[in-house]
């Protein structure tokens, strides 16, 4: 069997009681360590309360090849694969269970936290008002990559006044994960290349970081004034919000704002 479970986001006290009780029957535990790469505490609560000792993976174990390391062993054992967040919220995970299924290979899901339903909870914003979510990466000048769509996917969710979650490129392999100050950089560039006045001094967003933990970091801020100074935890990621309805203005923003 092989087991997918979530271990959420914001630290060990997060883990829920199945997703534990699953992996201490397991003859084997791996882990990406990729998307959450500040959270050690997690993996080692579970390798505490469990007994297993946890396999990390990187991105290429899992997605360049194939999973292969992951889905033999589960052919032969009791295997589980756990990720930070929920398994299939913006990662490729739902690939893996597909790919376990057409081995003949039960599968069984633990669902955990994630940033698309905690960033809406956290900021005060009604989820229902939330557009598609999009990522800003990190562009790459040798091949003159800077891609357009964080931009169009703000402008088209406020054009239908909705909020976009926004979240910042990470890549752990390279020690890259994107601060606010590169973040609002790579937005005022793509303001001025296609200038439709939504990164302008006015233009509030909401700063996100480690959500879920004792870390936790919720602050609105003016595009206009820039970025607060200073480290902020992992994992990062912001909402450009669209019109404040009434009942949403009891949110962060009347304690922030």
């Amino acid at each position: 069997m092989l087991v997918i479970g979530g271990m959420g986001v914001g630290g060990p006290k997060n883990l829920t009681c199945g997703l534990l009780e699953a992996v201490r029957a397991c003859d084997y535990v791996f882990a990406e360590k990729y998307t959450d790469p500040e959270d050690e505490s997690t993996l080692q609560e579970v390798e505490s309360f469990t007994g297993k000792k946890v396999v990390l993976l990187d991105r290429a174990d899992l997605e360049e090849n194939n999973a292969l390391v992951v889905l033999k062993a589960a052919q032969q054992a009791n295997v589980a694969l756990l990720v930070f967040g929920d398994p299939f919220i913006f990662t490729t995970h739902l690939v893996v269970k597909r790919r376990a299924e057409s081995m003949g290979i039960p599968v069984k899901v633990f669902h955990g936290l994630s940033v698309l339903s905690l960033a809406p909870s956290s900021s005060g914003l009604d989820p229902y008002r939330f557009g598609p979510p999009v990522t800003l990466v990190f562009p790459d000048e040798k091949y003159g990559y800077f891609p357009e769509t964080p931009y169009e996917v703000v402008a088209d969710n406020l054009s239908r006044d909705l909020h976009t979650l926004l979240l910042m490129d990470v890549r752990a392999s390279e020690g890259r994960f994107m601060s606010f100050e590169e973040a609002f950089d790579l937005l005022g560039q793509l303001e001025k290349k296609l200038g439709k006045g939504i990164f302008v001094k006015g233009r509030k967003i909401v700063l996100l970081a480690a959500l879920g933990s004792d870390r936790e970091v919720v602050k609105w801020v003016d595009f206009g004034d820039g970025p607060p100074r200073g480290g902020f935890p992992l994992p990062r990621s912001a909402i450009i919000p669209a019109s404040i309805r009434f009942y949403e203005e009891a949110s962060p923003l009347g304690r922030n704002g």
